[in-house]
């Protein structure tokens, strides 16, 4: 599977050998600070554990969840993924994403997060995506707005990171169009 986000950019499902470029980009201290799961340091064994859980998703409800932001190279340089909180049928699920630092103010998250979210309104049953970014992290909140997300409000000491207790955003994006079809899902 792949989806194009441009001339250079696509998003294709995970590969072992992608183990590489998380050691490289995922060991940087900005996108620690940045994202709630991603440990510090990246070590290979945090890269191990990640693409087990990917796989192990793979298999389980199929590789359209989560997925690699690759260069014109092929190569990794981020991922965006679906949290399945409520399960895979449900009207509203949350998405989470990182790229790599040398392509930051680049526009490419923000395309990245658009066509993302137009394949989930498209494949699965949403209705409703949200996504969560910590106060201090403005340029997330941007590519969110630039994306078509509205906020939605403060979340006051939200998460517990490095024992500090952290305020988020909460964004969201709602499929415009006809109405939910309450059949299509398993309640």
């Amino acid at each position: 599977m792949e989806i194009k986000i441009n001339d250079t950019i696509s998003l294709t499902e995970y590969r072992k050998s992608d183990k590489a470029a998380l050691l490289k980009y995922l060991n940087d201290e900005d996108i620690y600070k940045n994202t709630l799961s991603i440990p510090h340091p990246y070590i290979e064994a945090s890269a191990d554990l990640w693409l087990n859980i990917v796989f192990e998703k793979y298999a389980k409800i199929g590789n359209k969840t989560e997925l690699v932001i690759r260069d014109s190279k092929r190569e990794q340089i981020g991922g965006i993924g679906r949290l399945i909180l409520s399960g895979l049928d449900s009207h509203t699920d949350e998405i989470g994403y990182w790229l790599a630092k040398p392509f930051w103010n680049k526009g490419i998250m923000t395309q990245v997060v658009s066509k993302f979210t137009e394949f989930c309104f498209e494949e699965f049953p949403l209705v409703r995506i949200t996504a969560k970014v910590f106060i201090h992290n403005i340029g997330s909140s941007r590519v969110l707005e630039k994306a078509g997300f509205q906020k939605e409000g403060h979340l006051r000491k939200a998460y517990l990171k490095d024992g500090e207790l952290l305020d988020a955003i909460l964004y969201s994006k709602i499929k415009e169009g006809k109405c939910l079809d309450i059949n299509k899902f398993h309640i």
